[in-house]
């Protein structure tokens, strides 16, 4: 009677044999010294390149005062809020009108942690960033209203170069303030 061997069967014996048990245990454990190799050596460069990063951010920092320090890391928001702790008093309600969507630093954020103590609005939640800075005598006055809005920010800085303050009385604008540099 003839014995068939299937592959399965063949590599089973191979394996039970002393020699070439001891050659794959060899195979087995290099390939896991060179993962292993490979694994702590891009962890190292990866530190390394983040630590000349950090470095190099160190020494770009050192000796600011921390207004400039947020001022280059946040940016022109920053300048805009400090502007804005100066004119608008603590306990104000502000609408924000702003067309600055496509930053990769969500700003109304920003704006709403430097600002605080006042409360921040938008105009709606259907078209938050209108591309047109509208008029502030066409604005909602009921909405104004029912959130006693004291206050309108509007920032528009690329196509139309708005950036001011508006204080408001009954919905209509009573002063406005520039808050560029």
């Amino acid at each position: 009677m003839k014995r068939y061997y299937t592959y399965h069967t063949l590599l089973k014996n191979a394996l039970n044999s002393n020699k070439h048990y001891s050659l794959m245990k060899r195979v087995k454990h290099g390939i896991i010294v060179m993962c292993l190799i490979i694994f702590f050596s891009q962890a190292l460069y990866s530190l390394l390149s983040e630590g000349r990063k950090s470095y190099r951010t160190l020494k770009k920092f050192y000796g600011l005062s921390d207004d400039k320090k947020r001022y280059n890391l946040i940016g022109e928001i920053y300048r805009c809020a400090t502007k804005c702790n100066q004119i608008i008093p603590e306990k104000a309600h502000i609408l924000f009108l702003s067309n600055t969507t496509n930053n990769q630093l969500n700003y109304d954020l920003f704006l709403n942690y430097y600002l605080y103590p006042r409360k921040l609005f938008w105009l709606n939640n259907l078209d938050p960033y209108p591309e047109v800075p509208p008029k502030i005598e066409d604005l909602d006055h009921k909405f104004l209203s029912t959130r006693n809005i004291e206050w309108v920010i509007l920032r528009y800085p690329k196509e139309y170069g708005v950036n001011k303050v508006v204080q408001l009385e009954s919905g209509k604008p009573i002063q406005s303030f520039n808050v560029d540099r």
